[in-house]
């Protein structure tokens, strides 16, 4: 292969290395000027390698892994990002951040538990404006919440509810539900001396609320630490 196919197949391969992760992480900016910052190294090598006319294995050429520096950099960017937070409640919150609400002051419903909903009250964060309301379970249907919290009932009692109280969209969140195979979207637990959760794709796709998918990601690196 000469070094003009050769440049052609760089420039190529770059382009849809580019183009795909772009749109993965379109949503962070600082892995985004990463990723441009990375394109732009191999345009350089591209130039270097048809000015040099040789090959790009040449001693000529900088031994430098160009992909094996950029990917590495992404994924400790992404791992950094995904850090599990210390308590219960900067846990949920942190769910909460990668869900779209359309309501400027979402209602958080704490499900028969006066005790925890003071508790979130008390670890608002700045923003969005969450409203905490503490409400038994029978009165699910009458209120507008976006975002409900169990911590006293049974797997599957919070189906039940779920099933038959709740008008979506609205998202579930559970701190007694380990397995999260029955349930609510989400289910919180401690591990060591941090808070991780699972993901119950049903429910959280009969919840009707769109989460950025890289909360899943999030989960993962929790549970894995």
């Amino acid at each position: 292969m000469d070094v003009h196919s050769t440049a052609f197949h760089i420039r190529r391969n770059t382009f849809f290395k580019f183009i795909y992760l772009s749109g993965y992480f379109l949503n962070n900016l600082s892995l985004l000027v990463l990723l441009l910052s990375c394109f732009i190294l191999y345009y350089l090598q591209f130039h270097l390698i048809c000015s040099l006319q040789t090959q790009p294995n040449s001693e000529m050429l900088p031994k430098i892994n160009l992909t094996a520096i950029c990917f590495s950099a992404l994924l400790y960017s992404t791992a950094s990002y995904a850090e599990p937070t210390s308590t219960l409640y900067s846990t949920a919150f942190s769910i909460l951040s990668y869900a779209k609400w359309n309501s400027p002051a979402p209602a958080i419903c704490i499900i028969d538990n006066a005790a925890l909903a003071q508790q979130f009250q008390n670890h608002l964060p700045n923003t969005p404006n969450f409203k905490i309301n503490n409400i038994h379970s029978s009165e699910i249907k009458s209120n507008e919440c976006q975002i409900l919290v169990f911590s006293t009932l049974s797997p599957q009692g919070e189906q039940q509810l779920l099933n038959s109280a709740v008008r979506f969209p609205a998202l579930s969140i559970s701190t007694n539900n380990t397995e999260c195979e029955l349930g609510s979207a989400f289910c919180l637990y401690k591990r060591n001396s941090n808070y991780a959760f699972k993901v119950n794709l049903s429910s959280l796709s009969q919840a009707k609320v769109h989460i950025d998918p890289r909360v899943l990601l999030l989960g993962k690196n929790m549970e894995s630490n």
